[in-house]
C-alpha cells in the first residue's frame, strides 16, 4: 500500500467514542492505584506517513527540556507500539504523586514510576479498545529512556510505522503540574484492521 491510511469523518467520530471510553477505563485504573483524581483529556486522532512522523514528535519535543519516553509493544490484531512521552519537570512531579520526599526521587525512581503509568495506561487503554471491537491484544513490558532531542528518539519508527493512525492524550493531576501524551501507533495492518472493526460498528448502529 502506497498511500496512508485515510478515516472518513463517521470512522473518526466513531474512533473517538471508543477512546473516550478506552480512556475513561485507564484514568479510572490510574485514580484507582494513586488514589489521586486524573484526567485524560479528549484524544486527538492523526493519520499519518512515514515521513511526517518526525515533523509530529519535533512539534512534542521541546528544545530546552529533557523527556522520559516509555514505550511498550503491542501484539494481536491491534499490534503496533503505545508510547508515553513526558518531560523531566513532569516526571519529578509524577513521582511525589507517589507521596516520595524530594531526597526519594532520583532518575531511576522517576524512571520506574513512569514505567508503571505506562503499563497502566497502555494496557487498560488498548485492551478496552480491543474489547470494544472484539479484537485481541497482548504486551511486552514496557522500556524507557531519556532524551534530550528529537536526534536521540529511536529512528525505527520510521521504518516500522510507515502507515499510521495516532492517538494521542495529555495526563494530567489536578494538584501537580504534570502533562504527558500517550501516543498509539499501529501498524499498517492493524490500521486496516481498525478501519473495517469501526466500519463494521457504524454497520450495526
Amino acid at each position: 500500500m502506497d498511500k496512508k491510511i485515510i478515516l472518513d469523518e463517521d470512522q473518526k467520530d466513531c474512533l473517538q467514542e471508543l477512546m473516550n471510553i478506552a480512556y475513561g477505563f485507564a484514568t479510572a485504573s490510574i485514580s484507582q492505584i494513586l488514589d489521586k483524581f486524573a484526567t485524560l483529556s479528549i484524544p486527538k486522532i492523526n493519520t499519518i506517513c512515514s515521513e511526517e512522523l518526525n515533523e509530529y514528535l519535533n512539534q512534542k519535543l521541546h528544545s530546552n527540556k529533557q523527556y522520559y519516553i516509555s514505550n511498550q509493544l503491542v501484539n494481536g490484531n491491534l499490534s503496533g507500539e503505545n508510547i508515553f512521552l513526558i518531560d523531566e519537570d513532569s516526571g519529578y512531579n509524577l513521582a511525589k504523586e507517589f507521596d516520595l520526599e524530594d531526597d526519594e526521587i532520583d532518575e531511576n525512581e522517576i524512571k520506574d514510576i513512569v514505567l508503571e503509568i505506562t503499563n497502566i495506561l497502555s494496557s487498560a487503554t488498548s485492551g478496552k479498545l480491543a474489547s470494544l471491537i472484539n479484537a485481541t491484544v497482548s504486551f511486552n513490558s514496557p522500556h524507557i529512556t531519556k532524551i534530550e532531542s528529537l536526534d536521540q528518539f529511536d529512528k525505527r519508527f520510521e521504518s516500522e510505522y510507515a502507515h499510521v493512525i495516532i492517538i494521542a492524550t495529555e495526563l494530567n493531576f489536578k494538584d501537580q503540574n504534570i502533562k504527558g501524551e500517550l501516543m498509539i501507533l499501529t501498524r499498517e495492518e492493524s490500521s486496516i484492521y481498525l478501519q473495517e472493526a469501526l466500519t463494521k460498528v457504524l454497520d450495526e448502529l
